[in-house]
């Protein structure tokens, strides 16, 4: 196999990656690798349901509710958190490791996928040399 069968993008600043598997208007999947210290903005799934499976590090799930009711959820290995539609939230890793995030959105993000990969780095890779995956202690 040469080809990853992900398609990867990276922030412009190199602290998030995204190694989505699958997408299409009935479902998303993928993971994300979040470094030390780096937090993706608030946002929300209009359309979709978000499932979070924590595989590797921790992270720091903030839940916005309304009247200002937020909840901070902190994943370790194998926990996992479901967020539905239109739930504003932030990923975020305060940690000193490396965080790896399992995710399935089940609904249409086609929409969310066109802004990622035009705001965000295409990442090339080759399985045979690297699976540009992190590796944590």
């Amino acid at each position: 196999m040469d080809k990853s069968p992900f398609e990867i993008y990276e922030t412009p600043d190199g602290s998030a990656r995204f190694y989505f598997s699958h997408s299409d208007e009935k479902f998303t999947t993928g993971i994300l690798v979040l470094q030390p210290g780096a937090a993706l903005p608030k946002h929300n799934r209009p359309h979709a349901i978000e499932n979070d499976v924590q595989i590797g590090g921790k992270c720091l799930m903030t839940i916005f509710g309304e009247n200002e009711n937020n909840q901070e959820v902190e994943l370790s290995a194998a926990e996992g958190v479901g967020i539905p539609k239109g739930q504003w939230h932030i990923h975020g890793n305060p940690y000193n490791e490396v965080s790896v995030t399992l995710f399935k959105l089940e609904g249409d993000i086609l929409e969310v996928m066109r802004i990622l990969r035009e705001m965000n780095k295409k990442v090339e890779s080759n399985l045979e040399k690297n699976t540009h995956f992190p590796t944590t202690p």
